[in-house]
């Protein structure tokens, strides 16, 4: 697909992420509940691979959702992509960073986005 796909590999890679850590699911587990690799599951998520429909599939039924439903939510997270730009990226970065640390430096740079939101409201917004 060349550079014309990565949007769209980048939007299923956060919608399976963010479905992935709503759930509160490693990678292992969603591996477990959809049968794909802990391996290929990590590349989707990291916009590198673009998964076939049955790969989608299996990732929706893990989800519990028919496939229409991950469809439209890979779709909004293309469209708000477009609205916001870079920012997506720039989140997507983030939470790939997050997934490789350990937790306490998670909790680290949690503090430091609290301190930064708070910072933000001193300065008046």
């Amino acid at each position: 697909m060349g550079e014309r796909g990565e949007p769209y590999r980048e939007a299923v890679g956060a919608t399976v992420r963010g479905l992935r850590l709503a759930r509160g699911w490693s990678l292992r587990e969603l591996s477990q509940a959809s049968g794909i690799s802990v391996p290929y599951l990590s590349e989707i998520e990291r916009g590198r691979k673009d998964p076939s429909g049955a790969v989608l599939a299996q990732l929706a039924a893990a989800f519990d959702l028919s496939l229409g439903a991950l469809l439209c939510e890979i779709g909004r997270t293309v469209d708000a992509s477009h609205t916001r730009g870079g920012a997506t990226t720039a989140r997507q970065e983030l939470a790939t960073v997050l997934e490789d640390l350990p937790e306490e430096d998670v909790a680290e740079v949690t503090r430091f986005a609290s301190y930064l939101r708070w910072r933000r409201e001193q300065d008046g917004g």
